[in-house]
C-alpha cells in the first residue's frame, strides 16, 4: 500500500492509500475510488477492500475533516467534495476510474457523475439520498447542536442509534466500538462543513442527465436513506439499477461487507463483458 497526503487550494488536506500493489501478479485491474461517509473514515472499506483488493486497484481517501485528512474551515459544498476526489485519481495518476461511496460519499459520487463523468467509468452509489427537505435539513442542525452542546461522544451515541437496528447494536459490540472510533475520531469542523454541504444537496432534478452506468444499493433498514427514497433515484438517472440489502442499516460496508463486495464486482465485471 502507497499513502500519501495531498495539499488543496483552499488549505485542505486529504490522505489517501493506494492499494495496487495488493491486486494478483499479472492481472490488468481496473481502478475503483471509494470514498467514505459523514463521521468515518477510510476504513469503513476495510472489510469491502479485503474481498476485493486481489482483482482490484483500490483508492481509499478521508474526506476533508475525516480521519487523517483535514478541513480548513467549517462549511464545504458537493463541487468541492468533488474537486478532491479527482484530485485524489490525479495524485495516484488514474485517468478514468469507478467511484463508490456510502451516504455522503454515494453523493459525492452523484456529483462527480454530474460534474466531471469523463473521470468516471461508472458509479455505485450506496445508502445516500439525492436531495434533502427541510425536515431532513433541521434533524441535521439538532446534531450540530448536540455536536456544539454535548460533545463527540453524545453525538456517537445517537448516530449509531440511526445507523444500525437495535438488535444489531446488541449482537455486534466490537463492531459497535470500531464505528464509534471513527466517529470520534471526526473533527467538529470536519463534520459541520460536511453537514453543510447535505444540506445544501439538490441533485434530484439533475441526476437523469447521468449518462454512465449506475448501481445504487440500498440497506432495507436504513432510515436515513430508505430504499424507498433510493428506488425514486434509480428511477431517474438512466438505466439504473437498485440492490436492496436486507438486513441492512445505513453503513452496507460495515453489515454486509461480503454482498456489498459481490455487488461491486458484479456491476464491474458486467461492464467489462459488455465492451
Amino acid at each position: 500500500m502507497t499513502e500519501k497526503t495531498i495539499a488543496r487550494p483552499d488549505g485542505a488536506r486529504i490522505r489517501l492509500t493506494d492499494h495496487a500493489q495488493r491486486v494478483a501478479a499479472g492481472r490488468d485491474a481496473q481502478t475503483i475510488v471509494l470514498s467514505n461517509s459523514l463521521a468515518t473514515d477510510s476504513s469503513l472499506w476495510s472489510d469491502v477492500v479485503e474481498r476485493l483488493c486481489a482483482r482490484y486497484r483500490l483508492i481509499t481517501y478521508d474526506t476533508r475533516g475525516h480521519g487523517a485528512s483535514h478541513a480548513p474551515s467549517n462549511s464545504t459544498r458537493f463541487p468541492e467534495l468533488c474537486d478532491d476526489l479527482i484530485a485524489v485519481m490525479d495524485a495516484a495518476g488514474v485517468e478514468k476510474a469507478f467511484v463508490a461511496g456510502i451516504s455522503l460519499g454515494g453523493m459525492t459520487g452523484l456529483q462527480c457523475a454530474l460534474q466531471a463523468p469523463e473521470r468516471m467509468l461508472g458509479l455505485i452509489a450506496c445508502n445516500c439520498r439525492a436531495s434533502i427537505d427541510a425536515a431532513g435539513i433541521s434533524g441535521w442542525e439538532q446534531r450540530l447542536q448536540v455536536l456544539s452542546d454535548e460533545g463527540i461522544d453524545a453525538l456517537a451515541a445517537i448516530t449509531l442509534e440511526r445507523w444500525f437496528t437495535p438488535d444489531y447494536r446488541e449482537a455486534n459490540p466490537t463492531t459497535m466500538e470500531r464505528v464509534r472510533k471513527m466517529i470520534r475520531s471526526t473533527s467538529p469542523a470536519g463534520y459541520e462543513a460536511c453537514v453543510r454541504a447535505i444540506q445544501a444537496i439538490d441533485l434530484l432534478g439533475r441526476i437523469p442527465e447521468i449518462r454512465m452506468p449506475v448501481l445504487l444499493v440500498a440497506g432495507a433498514q436504513d432510515g436515513a436513506a430508505p430504499p424507498a427514497a433510493m428506488q425514486g433515484m434509480a428511477q431517474a438517472i438512466p438505466g439504473a439499477r437498485l440492490e436492496v440489502l436486507d438486513p441492512c442499516g445505513h453503513l452496507s460496508s460495515v453489515q454486509r461487507p461480503a454482498d456489498l463486495a459481490s455487488l461491486i464486482d458484479g456491476f464491474i465485471s458486467s461492464r467489462s463483458q459488455t465492451k
